[in-house]
C-alpha cells in the first residue's frame, strides 16, 4: 500500500484529488484540513495549523507517508517553513513531493506564454513565494519533487464558478480583459493528471494546462452564453494585456483522454 498525505485536502483541488485517488486500491490516503472537513474517515483526516510547524513533524512521523501532495494555503512565510520540514522528511525517507504552483511565477513577464523550462520571473508576493518554494524544494529533494504549475482553475461548484453565477443571477457587472490571453483547467482534470503522474513515476516540472490559449474575454463570453445568460452585463477592462498563460512541452506524456482544450473546459462546466 502506498501511503499518500494530501496537505490542504479540503480545498477545491485537494477534494478532487481525494475523490480521484479513492478509485485506486493501491493508495492509502490521508489528508490535512484547517477548518472545512475532507471527504475521508476521521481516522485519516487531521487538522493542521501552519501557525505551529511542529504539528507537521508529529504527523509525518506518525503516518510515514511515501508521497506528499501539497495544496496548502495560508501565510507565505509559514508555508515555506512547513514545506522545508516536509521536504527534509521526504529526503530522509526517500519520498516524493508533488507541489502545486501557479502561473503567477511568471507574472512579471506577460509578453508571451511560458513553458516548463522558462526562468520564473514574478513581481507579486504570491508568485515570489511560489518561486521560493519551488527552488527550495528542488534543492532539498532534487529528482524527488514534481512541480505542478496551474492556470486558472475551475470547477462546477468552485468559488470562481459560484461567484460568476451569483453575479449573473443578480445582474452584476462581469469584468473581462479583452487584451489578455490565458488558459484554464478543472479540478477534476487536475486530479486525474496527478494520479497519472504518480502512477507512472514522472517527475520534474509540469504545466497542467490545455493544448491552447484563449482570450480571457472569449472564454468568459462562451461560458456565460453556454450557461444560458444571453444579456449579461459584461464590462471591458483594458488595463491588463498580454499572456497570463502557460503552455507545456510535456502534454504528449499524457494519454489522449488527459489532454484537453479551453473549449472542453467550457463544455464540462456547462453540461
Amino acid at each position: 500500500m502506498h501511503n499518500i498525505l494530501i496537505l490542504g485536502g479540503s480545498g477545491l483541488v485537494g477534494t478532487s484529488i481525494i475523490n480521484e485517488m479513492n478509485k485506486y486500491d493501491k493508495f492509502q490516503i490521508y489528508s490535512t484540513y484547517f477548518q472545512n472537513p475532507v471527504p475521508l474517515n476521521q481516522d485519516r483526516s487531521f487538522k493542521l495549523n501552519i501557525e505551529n510547524p511542529d504539528n507537521i513533524s508529529i504527523l509525518l512521523n506518525t503516518l510515514k507517508p511515501h508521497s506528499i501532495v501539497s495544496c496548502l494555503r495560508g501565510d507565505f512565510n509559514k508555508q515555506l517553513i512547513l514545506h522545508i520540514k516536509v521536504a527534509e522528511y521526504l529526503m530522509e525517507n526517500s519520498g516524493t513531493l508533488y507541489f502545486f504552483s501557479t502561473t503567477n511565477v511568471f507574472d512579471n513577464d506577460l509578453s508571451k506564454p511560458h513553458y516548463e523550462d522558462d526562468l520564473p520571473n514574478s513581481h507579486s508576493d504570491y508568485g515570489q513565494y511560489k518561486i521560493a518554494c519551488e527552488k527550495r524544494m528542488t534543492e532539498i529533494l532534487h529528482d524527488n519533487v514534481c512541480i505542478l504549475r496551474l492556470p486558472q482553475v475551475w470547477g462546477k461548484s468552485s468559488p470562481r464558478m459560484n461567484e460568476l453565477l451569483n453575479s449573473l443571477h443578480n445582474n452584476k457587472d462581469i469584468v473581462v480583459y479583452p487584451k489578455l490571453f490565458h488558459n484554464t483547467n478543472t479540478d477534476v482534470m487536475i486530479a486525474k493528471q496527478l494520479c497519472y503522474i504518480i502512477n507512472n513515476n514522472l517527475n520534474g516540472i509540469f504545466h497542467l494546462v490545455p493544448e491552447d490559449i484563449i482570450k480571457y474575454k472569449d472564454f468568459y463570453y462562451e461560458l456565460i452564453t453556454g450557461l444560458g445568460f444571453k444579456n449579461a452585463k459584461i464590462k471591458n477592462n483594458f488595463d491588463e494585456e498580454g499572456y497570463f498563460a502557460l503552455l507545456s512541452k510535456r502534454n504528449n506524456e499524457f494519454p489522449r483522454q488527459l489532454r484537453f482544450t479551453n473549449k472542453s473546459v467550457i463544455n464540462y462546466l456547462i453540461n
